[in-house]
């Protein structure tokens, strides 16, 4: 789902940390983009004891409207990782 229809979009303009604590709260793991800020406010969280429910970071090499690509990555990722615990993870699509 995106962020945009969660929730009615309440969530669109707040800042990464308070956003991460929610998605906690409601065992949602984060899927996107933004590599610049998501890991460093994602690991703050992590070393400060609150944590987050996991992030998954699409790597450059993929395209934002590649939605096919996006959603194959997706989907073989959690082929493999269904059963893994989420918390406090950051993961890159692709993969290595």
């Amino acid at each position: 789902m995106h962020i945009s229809e969660w929730e009615n979009g309440a969530y669109l303009s707040v800042k990464d940390p308070a956003l991460l604590m929610t998605l906690r709260e409601h065992e949602i793991i984060l899927v996107g983009f933004d590599r610049a800020s998501m890991p460093l406010h994602a690991g703050t969280l992590t070393r400060e004891g609150l944590g987050h429910a996991g992030v998954i970071l699409f790597r450059r090499s993929v395209p934002t409207t590649a939605y096919g690509k996006q959603a194959r990555l997706l989907v073989n990722l959690w082929e493999e990782a269904k059963d893994w615990d989420w918390a406090d993870r950051i993961e890159y699509l692709p993969r290595p």
